[in-house]
C-alpha cells in the first residue's frame, strides 16, 4: 500500500530548527598559530534532512511477508521508494556520510549513532531509511540495535516472519561470531545483544574486520545512562531525530543538553514528518 503522496509533489516548506553550531576547538585566548601549526578548524555546521511521506512507500507486513531472506522493504514500515535516490533525504543523507567520513580513522568503517527523543519506532523508522539509502548507494551497511528498553527494530526483525521462515547468518567478527541477520537489502542487522559493554565491543569487532563500508548504531534511547554515553563516545558522528509532531526546537535543545560536550560530534538532523498514525506497528488479525 503506497503512500497518498505523489513522489513528485513539491515539498513544503522547511521548518525552522535552531540547529547548534560548536565553538572552535582552540580558545579566543589561545597564542596565534605559527607558520608550523595548522589552526583549529571550526566545527562544521549540522546538515537538516527531512524524511516525508512522498520519499516513501507503505507496505502491509501480512500480505508481502515471504519465506525467503529478511526484506527491510516487507516489514510494514515505511520504506523509501526505490526511485527516491535523486530526491532530496538521500542527496542530503550523502552529505551527512561525507561528513562523517571527515570525522572518522581512516581506512575504517565511520560509526553513526542516530539518536532522538519520542515515543514509538520513529527513531528506528528514520534509521532504517538511512541505512537503505545508504546501500542503495552501494556501500556495506551494518546496523546494531542499542536500544535496549525499547528494541523496536530488533522485534520487528524477529517477528516479522514464521519462526520457520527466518534465517539468521552468522556474522564473524574477530575471533568471535555476533548472530547478526542478513537482510536482502545489502544491510546486516545486529539485534540486541546484551549490555552496553557487549554492544560497544561488537561495534569495535565490525569496525576492525573491514566487512563495512558503514555502521549506523540505532540508539541508545534518551536519557542516556552512564553506560550508553559509551556508544555515544565510540561514535564519530551522530544524527538527531527530530519528530515534526513535537516542538521540534524543544527536542533539539533538550538532546543538546543530553549530550554535552559530545554536541562536537552532531553532524546532522533529520526531521520526521512521517504521519504518527500511519507509522503505527502493523498488527495482524
Amino acid at each position: 500500500m503506497s503512500s497518498d503522496t505523489a513522489p513528485g509533489q513539491a515539498p513544503p516548506p522547511l521548518p525552522a530548527v535552531k540547529v547548534p553550531v560548536a565553538p572552535p576547538t582552540q580558545p579566543e585566548n589561545q597564542p596565534a598559530p605559527t607558520k608550523t601549526e595548522k589552526p583549529a578548524i571550526e566545527m562544521e555546521k549540522p546538515g537538516i534532512a527531512r524524511l516525508q511521506e512522498s520519499d516513501v512507500i507503505r507496505t502491509l507486513s501480512g500480505i508481502l511477508t515471504t519465506s525467503g531472506i529478511t526484506d527491510l522493504t516487507r516489514l510494514g514500515w515505511p520504506t523509501l521508494r526505490a526511485a527516491s535516490l535523486l530526491t532530496t533525504f538521500p542527496n542530503a543523507m550523502r552529505e551527512m556520510s561525507q561528513a562523517l567520513s571527515r570525522r572518522s580513522a581512516a581506512n575504517a568503517a565511520p560509526i553513526l549513532a542516530v539518536i532522538g527523543e519520542g515515543v514509538g519506532h520513529g527513531r528506528s523508522i528514520v534509521t532504517s531509511n538511512v541505512a537503505l539509502a545508504a546501500a542503495r548507494d552501494g556501500a556495506r551497511v551494518l546496523v546494531i540495535d542499542a536500544d535496549r528498553e525499547n528494541r523496536a527494530l530488533s522485534n520487528k526483525l524477529t517477528g516479522s516472519s514464521k519462526p520457520e521462515a527466518k534465517r539468521l547468518g552468522w556474522l564473524s567478527i574477530g575471533r568471535k561470531a555476533s548472530r547478526a541477520i542478513k537482510t536482502a537489502n545489502g544491510i546486516e542487522i545486529l539485534p540486541v545483544i546484551g549490555s552496553t559493554h557487549a554492544i560497544r565491543k561488537a561495534l569495535t569487532r565490525a569496525r576492525a574486520s573491514d566487512d563495512y563500508d558503514l555502521i549506523i548504531v540505532d540508539g541508545p534511547a534518551m536519557p542516556f545512562s552512564t553506560e550508553e554515553r559509551e556508544l555515544i563516545d565510540v561514535a564519530d558522528g551522530l544524527a538527531a531525530v527530530l519528530p515534526a509532531s513535537l516542538d521540534i526546537n524543544g527536542c533539539m535543545d533538550d538532546i543538546i543538553a543530553a549530550l554535552h560536550g559530545a554536541r562536537r560530534k552532531l553532524i546532522g538532523v533529520i526531521i520526521d514528518e512521517l504521519q504518527p498514525a500511519m507509522a503505527a506497528p502493523h498488527r495482524s488479525a
